[in-house]
């Protein structure tokens, strides 16, 4: 009979054993995830574009990158950028970081402008999505 015990408690103290180490391991699996790219795309240069020899349209640019990967749709009247949409966000998006650099190119009327502190990746992917739309235009 304390045979009996002792080999259940062995065996639930290996099936949590086993599940702590599946918890642990998908915990890892996902901060991995979230940090990969990020260092490769808050160092990824951003060609210049010159707005002014873009002709009046809409234009679709992708970024892949992972959790960074977006798709924008850029209006252009007059040969300025009068509106960025997006058509498809990263994973993680901060509203207030999307305004906040789409707002920037809007009113720099060029994707040389500095970057969201704190979210220089997310920045550089949305910059390279509105590159990526803009640079076949002309």
């Amino acid at each position: 009979m304390a045979e009996g015990r002792k080999s259940r408690k062995r065996t639930v103290l290996v099936v949590v054993g086993c599940v702590a180490l599946l918890l642990i391991a998908a915990v890892a699996g996902v901060m991995i995830w979230i940090t990969s790219g990020l260092g490769s795309y808050a160092r990824m240069s951003i060609k210049n574009v010159d707005f002014s020899k873009v002709p009046d349209g809409s234009y679709m640019g992708s970024f892949s990158g992972g959790r960074f990967s977006n798709t924008v749709e850029v209006t252009v009247k007059d040969h300025k950028v009068t509106d960025i949409r997006v058509v498809h966000d990263m994973t993680f998006s901060k509203a207030s970081t999307t305004r906040a650099i789409l707002g920037e190119v809007e009113k720099a009327q060029s994707l040389q402008v500095d970057t969201v502190t704190g979210a220089t990746a997310t920045s550089k992917a949305y910059l390279k999505a509105i590159e990526n739309a803009l640079a076949g235009s002309h």
